[in-house]
């Protein structure tokens, strides 16, 4: 397996199918994807529909449905591994109106379903501002002051995607403080394709489940979901995922994480996982 030089994308498109390449590969097999490249593959796929629903004759105007419509939260369920596969991605629309759209995503492999998501989109605007307080909106200091880090595993013999990212720990995953972790995410979904706020975002969201899960000695969780929510895009190369809550019990966790950039946070994700034994 060739080496991955960094913006290289994470899939192929043939016309029909997504071919993963090697920077979408799991560290635990080189057969199976790891979950951000499925969820920033599902995201580029709904925004594009989307520009394709804005695109059309009765989508012209800024009160035509589609129009200025951004992904505000978006579930993901794992029902099984995703292998170094072809991919083919369906997105059913099952409501498109002025301020809000909702997505029905299914990824298969042959006939085989492999996930499905429901991705929540609504009509922002600059002039409707913000109002009440924002909580634990403040980063976790600047990239440049945190620690350098690489994850990729001793002992691996092939490229996987959390081996190609840059990071920075300001506080390292498997400790006994809360994470909080800059990352650097830099791989379109597809070469040429723009790499959206929504996609970088989704690019680092799974990583609140084997961050807020690692524990030394331990094979940790594996996560059964993502779920992201964004209140606004995110700005700029850097982004931090910050673990704000886990809790265990009987073999399941869950975990959440704001989610920010040098401005503040701009959102959350959260997983359910099971003790991968």
């Amino acid at each position: 397996m060739t080496s991955m030089a960094p913006g290289d994308p994470l899939f192929t498109f043939d016309g029909e199918c997504y071919l993963p390449t090697d920077r979408s590969r799991g560290p635990w097999s080189p057969d199976a994807l790891h979950g951000s490249p499925v969820a920033a593959l599902i995201t580029y796929c709904v925004e594009r529909r989307l520009g394709e629903l804005a695109q059309q004759p009765n989508g012209q105007t800024a009160d035509s449905p589609a129009v200025n419509l951004r992904v505000a939260r978006q579930t993901i369920e794992l029902f099984r591994p995703v292998p170094f596969d072809r991919l083919r991605v369906e997105i059913e629309p099952v409501r498109i109106g002025r301020r809000i759209a909702v997505f029905q995503t299914r990824v298969q492999s042959g006939s085989k379903l492999l996930t499905q998501a429901s991705t929540l989109c609504l009509r922002g605007s600059a002039e409707l501002g913000s109002v009440g307080a924002e909580f634990a909106a403040q980063a976790p200091g600047t990239p440049e002051e945190a620690t350098p880090n690489r994850v990729d595993r001793e002992g691996n013999r092939w490229v996987s995607y959390p081996g190609t990212l840059e990071m920075r720990h300001v506080v390292a995953p498997g400790g006994s403080e809360a994470p909080a972790v800059w990352i650097r995410a830099d791989a379109p979904v597809v070469a040429e394709a723009p790499f959206t706020p929504a996609v970088r975002a989704a690019s680092i969201a799974d990583f609140v489940s084997p961050f807020a899960n690692m524990q030394p000695g331990r094979s940790g969780y594996v996560n059964a979901d993502i779920t992201m929510h964004l209140h606004r895009a995110p700005e700029g190369e850097w982004q931090f995922l910050r673990v704000v809550s886990r809790g265990a019990s009987d073999g399941i966790a869950n975990a959440q994480a704001v989610l920010g950039d040098r401005r503040g946070a701009y959102g959350a994700s959260s997983a359910a996982s099971l003790i991968n034994l």
